[in-house]
């Protein structure tokens, strides 16, 4: 696991957030962007869903997460707002995989631990780099424990081209299907905000 001291916050957009041309509002850029704390922002539509956009914004600090999610809530509408810590340096790559397991048990931090080492040992055709961390708490909520994975590739059918292949990802896919309640997979090509 990455040991970040920085969080992102992925954020599901509801239509409404975005302008005409299905983009975030330059005000709306602006003001994150202004924001105490703030790192670096990426933003891209589920490749899965082309109706759900994803921004995800990475911040110094639980508490300037935290400021964040109560200053922006008037202009960035979010169907679901989530929070991890570790780097973030594979949202840059051409297309991310994300994977999120929730109602995680004890150890399974540690099996995507082994299934990300897996990977890194044996790299399939157009992997990119990968980044795991459990859920930050910034809001107070009390929902299940989560851990999220982030996979880049050079694109999403690489990902579906190698996961078919044998290697480390049939040899250790295991490691995600223990330990669970259940999971989400998207794709998203980030841009940059």
């Amino acid at each position: 696991m990455s040991s970040s001291s920085t969080v992102t916050i992925f954020q599901a957009l509801n239509a409404e957030s975005l302008d005409t041309e299905k983009h975030l509002p330059g005000d709306v850029v602006t003001k994150i962007k202004s924001q105490s704390g703030f790192q670096q922002g990426f933003f891209g539509h589920k490749l899965e869903d082309t109706d759900t956009w994803v921004l995800a914004t990475e911040w110094s600090s639980p508490s300037a997460a935290k400021d964040y999610i109560t200053s922006i809530s008037d202009h960035v509408r979010a169907k679901e707002t989530l929070a991890y810590s570790f780097d973030t340096a594979v949202l840059k790559a051409p297309c991310t995989e994300v994977f999120t397991a929730f109602g995680t048990e004890e150890g399974f931090d540690e099996q995507v631990g082994r299934f990300v080492a897996a990977i890194e040992g044996n790299k399939p055709e157009g992997y990119k780099g990968a980044a795991f961390g459990a859920d930050v708490k910034v809001d107070g909520n009390g929902e299940e424990r989560s851990v999220r994975m982030v996979i880049g590739w050079v694109s999403k059918e690489a990902h579906v081209e190698a996961k078919g292949k044998p290697g480390a990802i049939q040899e250790h896919i295991g490691e995600l299907r223990t330990k669970r309640k259940a999971v989400d997979l998207f794709h998203v090509n980030f841009k940059e905000l």
